[in-house]
């Protein structure tokens, strides 16, 4: 699939995979997100999209395979870096222009909604004591 050419929807894991990585590039090297995920390249990137893509993997289809827990890791995040609406607004920008760039179809517009559901709750849950 070329860049900018969306050739299909997310199929299965192997999309994931390829979405998660390719936006995991982008967000390493963004100036506003890079400060919070610099981390991961130092800790252990391949390791952290397994879990990334699992997770993502029970969302769009609804396997059982991510066995984490995504508030306390963004709340130490959140302590660390600051994880500002701008950080929020960011994420999601690249995020969504990710999904975009490579897929098209149901499944993408699904991780494109899900996820400004979660950057919406999660926003408001790390304001929350």
């Amino acid at each position: 699939m070329s860049r900018g050419d969306p050739a299909g929807d997310l199929s299965g894991r192997a999309d994931i995979d390829r979405l998660v990585r390719a936006f995991y590039e982008r967000a390493l090297a963004d100036p506003i997100l890079e400060p919070v995920f610099e981390v991961l390249a130092i800790t252990g990137l391949d390791e952290h999209l397994i879990v990334v893509g699992d997770f993502w993997e029970q969302i769009l289809f609804r396997t059982t395979r991510y066995d984490g827990s995504f508030l306390p890791v963004h709340r130490a995040l959140h302590g660390r870096h600051g994880l500002s609406p701008v950080r929020f607004e960011r994420w999601l920008e690249l995020w969504t222009s990710t999904v975009d760039t490579h897929f098209t179809g149901v499944n993408a517009e699904r991780a494109k909604s899900k996820a400004a559901a979660m950057a919406r709750s999660l926003e408001r849950s790390l304001r929350s004591p």
